[in-house]
């Protein structure tokens, strides 16, 4: 097969390299169209997870993977992007470089000398400003912390964006994070992957924080729920995903099987 490399086509493989290997032209802001207060889960005794919700990746209004965990004594920031607030983090989990999961704007919005951020190798080096301590993890790796055990799991895709491009090759070694507080809630943050084989060994978790979007990127919503499905954590949070797509909410909601609950947020 002979592929014909016009100017549409060339247009389009130059922003896929731009954006899934340097990111240069995505633009992040926070959406207007984001709820005025932040969304607060509580999840048992002194353990509460925020939101604040939407930001705007170029044109599109969009649900990130960026969360604030408080416990009674420890407060952990995973992915933060877009967030309104300036309350210090003892640690800061960082899955990937994406723009949507990296803001060094917004990490240092939330930096103390004491606070660790731990995250994957492809990030480390955009953190050559940061003198905060830095530890880099790859699958599989293990690390007992004031007050969690983390574990880091796999994310990766196995599907091209665009011919044999990935946006998450499994190569870069991406991560998905998995803590274990003191009081044994377990939560997963599944960082931007696929559904992979490695997931299957997951269990007993207590709320599992899962990519919806699809288009290559991530799971879409069939896929999230057959694995939600699979490993039954007691509540599933859905993100990364375009907010006018309610539908694929819906769709994800009607798909997970009771009694497994679905947080919604507005």
């Amino acid at each position: 097969m002979k592929f014909v490399m016009n100017n549409t086509s060339f247009g389009l493989v130059c922003l896929i390299l731009l954006t899934v290997q340097n990111c240069t032209m995505i633009k992040i802001n926070v959406s207007e169209k984001r709820n005025s207060s932040p969304q607060k889960i509580e999840m048992g005794k002194g353990v509460t997870l925020t939101t604040w919700g939407a930001i705007r990746v170029n044109k599109s209004h969009f649900f990130p993977s960026s969360f604030q965990l408080k416990t009674e004594n420890e407060i952990i920031y995973i992915d933060p992007v877009g967030i309104n607030t300036t309350e210090k983090g003892d640690y800061i989990l960082i899955t990937h470089s994406h723009p949507d999961h990296f803001s060094l704007e917004d990490i240092e919005k939330i930096l103390k000398p004491e606070t660790e951020i731990i995250c994957s190798q492809g990030v480390k080096g955009k953190l050559k400003k940061v003198d905060n301590k830095v530890q880099v993890v790859k699958p599989g790796d293990s690390l007992q912390l004031n007050g969690f055990t983390l574990e880091a799991t796999a994310a990766y895709n196995t599907k091209s964006v665009f011919l044999w491009i990935k946006a998450h090759p499994k190569s870069k070694e991406n991560v998905g994070f998995i803590l274990t507080l003191s009081n044994g809630l377990k939560i997963y943050h599944a960082g931007d992957t696929d559904f992979i084989p490695e997931m299957r060994k997951i269990s007993n978790i207590d709320l599992a924080l899962l990519p919806i979007g699809g288009d290559n990127l991530t799971m879409n919503e069939q896929e999230a729920a057959q694995i939600v499905n699979e490993i039954q954590p007691t509540k599933v949070f859905p993100m990364h995903f375009e907010i006018k797509e309610k539908e694929i909410i819906k769709q994800f909601k009607n798909l997970v099987k009771e009694p497994i609950e679905v947080i919604e947020i507005e």
